[in-house]
């Protein structure tokens, strides 16, 4: 069966290599996941890439694996997965109450792009630092015939599971031909387990695309390895069901259900092992989606003013102008901190949560200003200021403004950024005495949770998260965040991994869940300021977070039309009691960093590199990369390394983990927002490589220049990647 089955792939592959870039395809037949989820067909990847930017979770469930997963198309040439493994055919470990649980990491790479004549190809590294009880590796090709595609590749070790050759690595290296196995505690990479194993396998198999849109069908040759479970009959449920293998043919069907622009639902049903039912949901997103804006600046003619210069007014009139713009910026949805008469100039400096991106904010604040400006006005600024601080500002001539939004959004291009003229000696700065002091509170759902342990999968608390901000002038907040319980199944949280050398400065967090169910978050002054146009800074004290209190401080330089900024943070800490109220525990440190930071001109990624001394005072680097999507989204990753070596670390090795950041606005329909909401994810909580979490001065300047196209999609070279420190006078350009 299997040799007819190769031989009809060749045969197929051998007519395609004769067809047309331009293929007569079904329309919607894009590519779904595979059990473990990554793209392919069942149980066997294939060359195939999802569309760059996809982000999509799904389960999938074939007896006696269950298995929960994140798939990730990080660049158009590279998608990685990170999955859970159930297996219900043995426990977790010795005396254990739950079934087996696995974590692992696929990475797969596209080497070659199909065209008319070569397939595509791709490698693949499943289980990537896990433990190795799944882990494989591959070399498969794709070809597409029409509506068919077809597959075939070679595997290493869970794929390398049917004797068709020896290792082909084995006749260059004799240690490839023994293949290291389970290790009960994962988080290295083995690189020599890469490609070992006595045997290779042939796997592959065809999809079809069928006349009905968004279905398909799909039927591989599955060459897994299923030794540890076969040979000896193991009971996987309370039915008394046995583990077997009576074929190794699957066959299964796709159907993709749109929910929306952006979004998809899959749904596979088919069959395994010639005897197991297979299931599998899967819902993606497309983070390069940013679709149609949600809020269109409509075409306005703008008032002619008719109002004389600011300074021959009396000061009735002036008083009336200043509140005049403050009311009408207040009723668009606007904090105006000051408004500044300059000359031939008028600025106001505005906080904002209505849009996400800024050019809309700047659009209706300009047309504020504009409607209100005296009839000497020439220059319009708006000054985006984000807790207290100057994140961003853009200018406009008032002659293109009116002409412009005569005719309907105002355009990017038209705005000058980050050009600050210099104040006149009659400029008259009128601050909003209304705005300070301010008190703002809000209450939202809140969920903690910890993935993984010995006596339960998935332990999870839902809480009322009651967030206060009492600002006392510009730049200087007191927030506290104060978590009432809801509900929560930690009872029987009690599991703690023994090892590691380090003070427990993050290993604890078993206790601040369990013991502070309702406590103090956070209640911290936070004082922020502008030093120079370029400098910037942070001082906080109190309890910074929910496991350390204390004070510290940040410095941020971010210079002028550069890619890079460099920054410099340092706090003294002590650690909280485990109820979260106000006191402490004996544990304190200083804990500081070197930042640096770079925007790299590939993919919108940005770097940052932290070299300091971290809260169990090990010291040692961290690097974090991330990718930012046409829609704002943001998924990265990092790793710490420091001089607490493997054996002090302990199970895991070093510090590392995934996050992904996303817009609200993606769930928003009829309006827009600022708001942004995140998840990260480690392996396992370590000591080592732990920050404390605050400052973040660089993220609150980016946040508005993110979303500002021109700026973001900067001209790039070597020479200004490594530019001078140097700071240019800032002087008014032509307009």
């Amino acid at each position: 069966m299997l040799r007819t089955i190769i031989y009809s792939i060749v045969f197929a592959f051998s007519l395609s290599a004769n067809a047309n870039d331009e293929l007569n395809v079904q329309p919607n037949s894009e590519y779904s996941q595979t059990a473990t989820g990554g793209i392919g067909l069942i149980e066997t990847p294939t060359a195939r890439f999802s569309y760059d930017g996809k982000f999509g979770f799904g389960i999938s469930s074939e007896a006696p694996y269950n298995r929960l997963y994140a798939n990730m198309q990080f660049f158009p040439w590279m998608e990685a997965v990170l999955r859970y493994t159930e297996g219900t055919h043995k426990p977790y470990n010795t005396g254990s109450h739950q079934t087996w649980k696995d974590k692992g990491i696929d990475v797969k790479i596209r080497l070659l792009e199909e065209n008319s004549i070569r397939p595509q190809l791709a490698l693949g590294l499943i289980d990537l630092g896990g433990t190795g009880a799944y882990s494989s590796e591959y070399l498969v090709a794709s070809k597409r015939f029409q509506n068919i595609d077809l597959s075939i590749g070679i595997g290493w070790g869970r794929l390398g599971g049917v004797d068709h050759s020896n290792n082909i690595i084995g006749w260059l290296d004799e240690d490839r031909k023994i293949r290291g196995g389970y290790k009960p505690r994962g988080g290295t990479l083995s690189l020599d387990r890469y490609f070992s194993g006595e045997y290779n396998s042939i796997f592959g198999g065809i999809e079809y695309f069928t006349p009905i849109d968004n279905l398909s069908l799909k039927l591989e040759y599955d060459s897994s390895d299923y030794s540890g479970v076969i040979g000896r009959e193991i009971v996987f449920n309370e039915e008394g069901d046995i583990f077997a293998l009576d074929s190794r043919l699957n066959y299964a069907v796709n159907y993709r259900l749109n929910i929306g622009q952006r979004d998809k639902l899959d749904l596979a049903i088919g069959f395994v092992r010639g005897n197991t039912l297979y299931a599998n949901l899967a819902v993606h997103s497309n983070l390069n989606y940013s679709g149609k804006p949600k809020i269109i600046m409509g075409a306005e003619q703008l008032r002619k003013s008719t109002l004389a210069d600011y300074h021959s007014l009396n000061k009735d009139w002036q008083k009336y102008l200043t509140d005049t713009i403050i009311w009408e910026m207040g009723n668009a949805g606007f904090v105006t901190h000051n408004i500044i008469y300059n000359d031939n100039e008028i600025a106001a400096e505005i906080s904002q949560a209505r849009f996400q991106k800024t050019s809309q904010a700047f659009d209706l604040a300009s047309r504020i200003l504009a409607n209100n400006a005296p009839e000497n006005i020439d220059l319009i600024t708006i000054i985006n200021i984000d807790q207290g601080i100057e994140t961003i500002r853009s200018t406009i001539d008032k002659d293109s403004l009116v002409k412009a939004v005569n005719n309907g959004a105002l355009s990017e291009e038209l705005l000058v950024f980050n050009d600050i003229s210099p104040l006149s000696l009659n400029a008259v700065n009128e601050e909003n005495k209304y705005l300070y002091p301010n008190f703002y509170w809000e209450i939202k759902p809140h969920m903690n949770n910890t993935i993984q342990h010995q006596e339960k999968f998935f332990f999870w608390q839902l809480e009322a998260l009651i967030h206060t901000e009492y600002s006392i002038k510009k730049g200087l907040y007191l927030t506290t965040d104060i978590g009432i319980d809801i509900v929560n199944n930690l009872e029987d949280y009690t599991y703690h991994i023994p090892d590691g050398q380090l003070h427990h400065v993050r290993q604890d967090r078993r206790f601040y869940l369990t013991e502070g169910k309702t406590g103090l978050r956070r209640m911290a002054l936070d004082y922020l300021v502008d030093l120079h146009p370029n400098i910037k800074a942070k001082l906080s004290a109190g309890y910074l977070e929910w496991m350390y209190g204390g004070a510290g401080g940040e410095l941020l330089y971010i210079p002028d039309s550069k890619r890079w900024a460099l920054g410099l943070d340092a706090y003294w800490v002590k650690q909280r009691e485990f109820d979260q109220k106000f006191s402490f525990l004996d544990y304190q440190t200083v804990t500081g960093f070197l930042n640096y930071y770079q925007d790299i001109p590939f993919y919108d990624m940005r770097l940052k590199v932290s070299i300091g001394k971290f809260l169990a005072k090990d010291i040692g680097t961290m690097i974090d990369i991330s990718r930012r999507f046409k829609t704002g989204a943001r998924v990265g990753g990092f790793v710490a390394l420091t001089d607490c070596d493997s054996a002090c670390v302990g199970e895991g090795s070093f510090h590392k983990g995934i996050y992904f950041e996303l817009p609200m606005d993606l769930f928003y329909t009829q309006s827009s927002t600022r708001n942004k909401t995140g998840y990260s994810w480690s392996p396992l909580t370590k000591d080592a490589g732990a920050k404390i979490d605050s400052g973040g001065l660089y993220y609150l300047m980016t946040n508005a220049t993110d979303e500002v196209d021109t700026l973001r999609q900067k001209s790039w070279s070597f020479k200004k990647i490594f530019s001078g420190f140097g700071v240019k006078p800032h002087s008014r350009k032509n307009l």
